[in-house]
């Protein structure tokens, strides 16, 4: 990725199924004054994207993810790259990774490395069942058994986050 390329925003969708295979989809945008992105050939997009791919399941390896206290393995399935305009790139990732629920109170947690937000995002996740708490940074809402949270730049993210939610 060229110097010149920044993100600017990300999005982020995570279905977790009553198996508790969970299906998660990001998007980060990027602001590309040179055109870097638009400027590569095939061959120098797929080795982009596999370097992309790369960077990205090593910062899933360094977190500590978990469901009701076992410890879950997250891996990218697919990674895509396409652009809005030609200095504007986005790069899509769809990470899978699954746990074991039970009737009753399930737990989701990550434990991650402490660090600012350096662009704004924002996620939400469906579960199978009710939520009744969540613990993480921004702007947090609980809607049954759907959570939606906006984290503005600037933001104190990392360290543990955990949902914990009701099967019935």
């Amino acid at each position: 990725m060229s110097e010149e390329v920044r993100p600017i925003f990300a999005r982020a969708f995570f279905n977790m199924d009553p198996l508790g295979s969970v299906t998660q989809y990001m998007v980060f945008y990027y602001r590309d004054p040179k055109a870097y992105y638009a400027g590569l050939s095939r061959e120098a997009l797929r080795r982009e994207l596999e370097a992309v791919r790369r960077n990205m399941q090593m910062f899933l390896d360094e977190e500590a993810i978990s469901i009701n206290g076992r410890r879950v393995e997250a891996r990218v399935a697919h990674v895509d790259m396409g652009l809005i305009s030609i200095d504007l790139p986005y790069i899509t990732f769809l990470i899978r990774f699954k746990g074991e629920l039970r009737r009753g109170l399930n737990v989701y947690e990550d434990v991650y490395e402490e660090e600012v937000a350096e662009y704004p995002y924002e996620f939400l996740w469906l579960l199978p069942g009710r939520v009744l708490r969540a613990s993480m940074a921004g702007d947090v809402r609980i809607l049954g058994n759907i959570l939606s949270a906006k984290v503005p730049a600037g933001a104190e993210v990392g360290g543990r986050e955990a949902i914990e939610f009701y099967i019935d």
